[in-house]
């Protein structure tokens, strides 16, 4: 297996993820405290005002990848496992349909 193909499918496994992690955001049983952390990390990520200014080499985006890994993390760790379970698979579903940005406008 070349670097290239492993770079796709990590890169496909992420994007599975994510998306299970949204569907984790809308889930009924997912806990208001995982669903804080979340919509918190997505408005870190959107925020234009950073901890560190990003013009600041390797520190200004060493601060963003920490808070939303720690966050996508920490959120993880709270949702139950079988609700992760139910969103991964839905999400994999939506991948095999024809992708994310479909599944916006469907669901």
């Amino acid at each position: 297996m070349s670097w290239v193909s492993r770079i796709k499918e990590k890169a496909r496994v992420l994007k599975i993820e994510l998306h299970a992690m949204w569907f984790a955001v809308r889930h009924p049983d997912t806990p208001w405290v995982a669903k804080a952390i979340l919509i918190s990390v997505l408005f870190y990520a959107a925020n234009p005002i950073d901890l560190i200014p990003d013009f600041i080499p390797f520190f200004g985006m060493l601060d963003d990848l920490l808070i939303i890994a720690a966050g996508l993390w920490l959120a993880r760790r709270i949702i139950p496992d079988e609700v992760m379970a139910e969103c991964r698979k839905k999400a994999r579903n939506v991948d095999l349909e024809g992708g994310m940005i479909r599944s916006f406008f469907r669901d």
